[in-house]
């Protein structure tokens, strides 16, 4: 069992805020029957009203907690899909923050991150790319598509200025790669990711969650070393902080690591020298085991069972107020 959106979580604030309100509700609903007549006619109704209210009540807390269950994306059990055994889109995610400009690996981040963009698009001439570029934003820079030289034209103008704003947001990059690939597409999909791990802004494994419950791995590259580099400027110098103090940036291979494996991926350093032929092996053999399978296995969203509980206590919350229990009880 998977939860895509377990921040969802937090509106079982809400709850806790209707229950007291139901009870105050009951509590001024009774004083107002105790005075309608005689105090045998007003125990009836109190009676009658203390037992529509409950069950009112509790039909009201839980349409709540399960259209909450339901958006928090609950996924179980795994459903074989057909597929189009047609080739392979692949998606790359380029981190273009200004991090990536450090020469800890060469001839730096940015620029072994593209070398390694070319050697996939040069071993899988038959799929389909798509490309995003990511800082504290991410925008799909490129769109679905079999031209490799377009891709090829793209990286040579790729670079910190390619976007403006500042940081590095894993989780929005993820996101963005996953709404690029075409709906109703059947053929094999996955998702190569390029970056420091480095972020300040995000959270890369909920984005992770989101990939595992559609059937697409992250195939995570981390570019840079632990140890850091400084980040040079293109007029010369490095990257200062107010104070003057040098900027020190540092690769986070465990957050890259943890994306590849929650969405069964691979993760790779960029400063390895068999990055190039592992990745290469590694998109390979899940087409190949996804062609000799013939199918995919899919987690299945439950979020329509939820709802559908949600639906039945809303109707039967209203039922509950319709129906003349005066004469049942």
């Amino acid at each position: 069992m998977t939860v895509t959106y377990p921040e969802v979580f937090w509106l079982f604030v809400i709850v806790a805020v209707v229950i007291p309100m139901l009870v105050w509700k009951y509590r001024r609903g009774r004083r107002d029957l105790e005075r309608l007549g005689s105090e045998v006619w007003s125990r009836e109704l109190a009676n009658v009203f203390l037992v529509k209210s409950f069950f009112r009540g509790l039909c009201t807390v839980l349409f709540f907690s399960f259209v909450i269950l339901g958006l928090a994306g609950f996924h179980w059990g795994r459903r074989p899909i057909e597929e189009d055994r047609s080739g392979i889109e692949i998606v790359f995610a380029i981190d273009v923050s200004l991090s990536m400009l450090a020469e800890d690996v060469g001839p730096n981040r940015l620029e072994r991150g593209k070398d390694i963009v070319r050697s996939v698009v040069q071993d899988f001439p038959e799929s389909r790319f798509a490309v995003v570029a990511f800082g504290g934003r991410a925008v799909p820079v490129l769109p679905m598509t079999e031209d490799g030289y377009a891709v090829q034209s793209l990286l040579s103008v790729l670079s910190p200025e390619t976007l403006t704003s500042p940081g590095t947001d894993i989780e929005r990059a993820i996101e963005s790669a996953l709404d690029t690939f075409p709906e109703g597409s059947a053929r094999h999909q996955a998702l190569v990711l390029i970056s420091d791990g480095e972020y300040h802004t995000g959270n890369p494994s909920a984005a992770a969650r989101s990939a595992s419950a559609r059937g697409i791995p992250v195939f995570s590259i981390t570019t840079g070393s632990e140890q850091g580099s400084s980040i040079p400027l293109t007029g010369g110098g490095v990257v200062e902080t107010h104070d003057g103090e040098m900027v020190r940036t540092r690769a986070n291979p465990s957050a890259m690591r943890q994306v590849a494996e929650a969405t069964d991926g691979l993760h790779l350093s960029a400063g390895e020298g068999e990055v190039f032929s592992r990745l290469r092996e590694g998109l390979a053999g899940y087409t190949e085991r996804r062609d000799r399978d013939g199918f995919r296995l899919a987690s299945v969203p439950r979020y329509r069972l939820f709802l559908a509980l949600a639906l039945l206590f809303l109707v039967l919350e209203n039922a509950l107020r319709i129906v003349r229990w005066r004469r049942i009880l």
